[in-house]
């Protein structure tokens, strides 16, 4: 099912102010989601080991999906077409949760790109697509979202800069260094 992703978007926008969903309703709210759809919900000891497990971010993204869930037309998209396929809810959640990893909820709340960027991989691993998008388009797409792309590059960025200052801070100490011998040699001469 092709997902009208510019609509889910707007009305997002419209329900920023809502406060942050409850972890027991945020749970409640993907699992009826799963259920619309006939997928098997996921069981609460498996929502208990994902919370001694993935601890960190992974509730925010939990409460964040739950948000998107229940204040935009994502729900019934997703459901219409997780009816299509037969997939466990564990198993799409575990992929959903282990794709948007380094997304907290303020990031998705407040920035377009995170946002689409959480929309456009929970929109993959349902297995919908983006209306009036091409599959390649949309997986390109997502690649040039990609937070965790955008960390890497971060930390090669800061990695060349540190490297770059060390070769500075070398030069640097070889003048001094020789610039010390010239003017010890000049006393000695004189």
């Amino acid at each position: 099912m092709a997902f009208a992703l510019n609509e889910i978007r707007r009305e997002l926008q419209a329900a920023t102010a809502q406060p942050p969903v409850p972890h027991d309703l945020a749970v409640a709210v993907i699992n009826d989601v799963l259920r619309l759809a006939g997928c098997k919900p996921v069981a609460d000891p498996t929502w208990e080991t994902w919370t001694h497990v993935r601890r960190g971010l992974w509730p925010e993204q939990v409460a964040m999906l739950a948000h998107c869930l229940m204040f935009s037309s994502l729900r019934a998209q997703s459901v219409a077409t997780l009816s299509a396929v037969s997939a466990a809810g564990a198993d799409v959640l575990d992929e959903f949760f282990r794709q948007v990893e380094p997304l907290t909820a303020e990031m998705v709340r407040s920035n377009a790109f995170r946002q689409e960027e959480f929309l456009r991989k929970w929109i993959s691993v349902v297995g919908g697509s983006i209306d009036g998008e091409a599959a390649e388009a949309s997986r390109r797409r997502v690649e040039s979202l990609d937070y965790r792309k955008t960390l890497e590059e971060y930390r090669r960025a800061e990695q060349a800069r540190a490297q770059e200052k060390a070769k500075r801070l070398e030069a640097e100490r070889i003048a001094r260094e020789a610039a010390e011998r010239e003017a010890a040699a000049r006393g000695w001469r004189e």
